[in-house]
């Protein structure tokens, strides 16, 4: 390994970034961006104005196996701990956004200058001119394997205030991290599922997709899990580092996949806590030859009829293995009941943890509601009520959609629902009678 410094203004990396595609931030290992509020990065422009210390920052420096227009080699040089600070200083740059309120002034030469509130257009030029031409100190490393930057990267910030899912990533080593990343970008994850602003901060994202890849590779015996606490994410993580076939991604993919067929946009109820649910249950769906669209219907009503059951496994102490099982089997159960796979299936949880559950059907069960309600309100979603010839049927209003006399729709449905009164798409039609709509949904009309 070889260690050099390097003597670059901020104006010099800006235009390494921007134009000459020199200076990158996206090496595997990489934390995402935009872990920082308002008030840090103006901060840190007080910082670098008020003469305040600044950490280094550090690259790994290859060779891009490029040419400048004099014959001179082209270096490429990958951020891999400083990313935050210099992407915080180009947005300011870029005006993307204005120094906090609470932004102190700064005194350059003995002038005194307001920074709050201030985008880096409407600074006093003097005070542009000390931004641009500030040093960061860079260390750049070369002839390194992945092995040393992992273990380079977890150094520099084992005793910093990075996340346990942010510390996984060197854990599991360079593939891996890609192999994440990329899903991560991808549709599900990014456009389907429920995560807050704050979560992603975390890369809550990240820790629910190893969470559910330990929960897969459990499901065919590839890893024993104790819990599915930030802990054990990094064990497994560390299990992972040139250990996760080319099977065991097709499995999660393929999965992954299903699920974002069976979404056409955000789901709310795809929270951090039902996602590793979702794609085990996507795994057996897709070996049960179950179509997307079914599967959306189902995963919706299951949250309405086994809100109780489901949930107390959601409460305190819910990363235990024990609260993880709950959910899985109580899921898993109203699955195989709905589409009346098997009665006496085997589970497909886990054969070596069947003896931690009782091996039992539950019963199918419909909200409480007075006599006298038409609508229930599920989790912020309202739920409608309907009875034909003693069978009670539930219908999802939030996923209504207007009638349309033209769409082909089956004359024994629209004679069935057309009593209910509101446009509506109705989910299924419980109640343990013989039911013939239960893995369908029918659009009707007022």
């Amino acid at each position: 390994m070889i260690k050099t410094t390097l003597n670059w203004t901020i104006k010099n990396l800006k235009t390494m970034h921007a134009n000459k595609e020199t200076l990158c931030f996206d090496h595997p290992i990489q934390r995402q961006s935009s872990q920082w509020n308002n008030l840090q990065q103006s901060l840190l422009v007080h910082s670098i104005l008020a003469n305040f210390p600044v950490p280094a920052v550090y690259v790994e420096k290859a060779d891009s196996n490029e040419t400048d227009e004099k014959g001179k080699p082209v270096f490429k040089y990958s951020v891999l701990d400083g990313k935050q600070r210099m992407t915080t200083i180009f947005s300011f740059i870029d005006g993307e956004y204005a120094l906090n309120e609470e932004t102190p002034a700064v005194e350059i030469e003995g002038t005194r200058y307001e920074l709050a509130n201030k985008t880096f257009e409407e600074l006093d030029e003097d005070v542009k001119q000390e931004l641009l031409r500030f040093k960061f100190q860079i260390f750049a490393f070369e002839e390194c394997d992945d092995d040393m930057i992992e273990e380079i990267f977890f150094r520099l910030n084992n005793s910093t205030p990075l996340t346990k899912p942010q510390k996984s990533k060197p854990l599991m080593g360079t593939t891996n991290a890609r192999f994440i990343d990329d899903i991560l970008k991808d549709t599900f994850f990014r456009e389907k599922c429920n995560f807050s602003q704050l979560q992603l901060r975390k890369s809550d994202d990240m820790c629910t997709l190893l969470q559910s890849m330990m929960l897969l590779d459990n499901k065919y015996g590839y890893y024993e899990y104790a819990s599915i606490s930030a802990d054990e994410v990094m064990k497994y993580s560390s299990h992972i580092k040139n250990n996760y076939s080319y099977e065991q991604q097709i499995i999660l993919t393929t999965a992954i996949d299903y699920l974002n067929q069976a979404f056409d946009s955000k789901e709310k109820l795809l929270k951090k806590i039902n996602i590793p649910m979702a794609i085990i249950l996507a795994d057996i769906a897709i070996t049960k030859g179950i179509k997307t669209y079914d599967f959306h219907n189902w995963f919706l009503y299951f949250f309405v009829a086994c809100k109780n059951e489901y949930g107390q496994y959601c409460s305190s102490g819910s990363i235990k293995k024990e609260k993880v099982l709950g959910r899985l089997e109580t899921m898993t159960d109203h699955f195989y009941k709905h589409f009346r796979i098997d009665e006496n299936f085997e589970r497909e949880i886990n054969e070596n943890n069947t003896d931690e559950q009782e091996e039992i059907l539950h019963e199918e069960e419909i909200p409480e509601t007075n006599a006298d309600e038409e609508t229930v309100d599920i989790e912020g979603s309202q739920w409608g009520k309907t009875t034909y010839d003693g069978l009670t049927g539930w219908f999802s209003m939030e996923y209504a959609q207007s009638y349309d006399s033209t769409q082909e729709e089956s004359e024994e449905s629209d004679d069935i629902y057309s009593d209910i009164g509101a446009s509506c798409q109705l989910i299924f039609e419980p109640n343990g009678g013989e039911c013939e709509y239960s893995s369908y949904m029918y659009t009707v009309g007022s």
